[in-house]
């Protein structure tokens, strides 16, 4: 696969698929949540609300990093050659919640307008150090984002 196919299979996957598992860490365990998120055109940027009286919230602003997988399996024999999982890894932030970001999330999730919009939710940036693309079950290609 190109390098330019590789690309837009990666933009179609960010674009098709709504939800992604965020996996953080505590004191050395591995928590994981599933995230509604949305990714900048250039996709060195993910972005993510949540509530922030969460383990979630607490335990990104205690490390900073983590990593997230976004997949389009279908749960059939057919995805052992067909699925591809992208794995995000990078340092999460929380953001101001401008017009122009509030719209990019509320395109691709207008029904969680008033969950984003809420004091009691934080909007999130994951700065994307590398993406490491998994498809046809063995093929493994690394994006390095610096």
């Amino acid at each position: 696969m190109s390098e330019s196919n590789l690309e837009n299979d990666l933009k179609a996957l960010m674009k098709e698929q709504k939800l992604a598992v965020l996996a953080t860490s505590h004191d050395g365990e591995p928590y994981t949540n599933l995230v509604a998120f949305v990714a900048s055109d250039d996709l060195k940027h993910i972005y993510f609300a949540t509530p922030v009286a969460t383990r979630k919230y607490s335990y990104l602003n205690a490390s900073r990093k983590a990593s997230m997988m976004i997949d389009n399996r279908s749960n059939k024999e057919s995805d052992f050659k067909d699925a591809m999982a992208v794995n995000a890894e990078g340092t999460v932030l929380e953001v101001e919640k401008t017009h122009e970001l509030n719209s990019l999330y509320q395109e691709k999730h207008p029904y969680l307008k008033d969950f984003l919009n809420s004091p009691s939710s934080a909007l999130m940036r994951m700065e994307v150090k590398r993406y490491i693309v998994a498809s046809r079950f063995q093929n493994v290609v690394e994006i390095d984002m610096a």
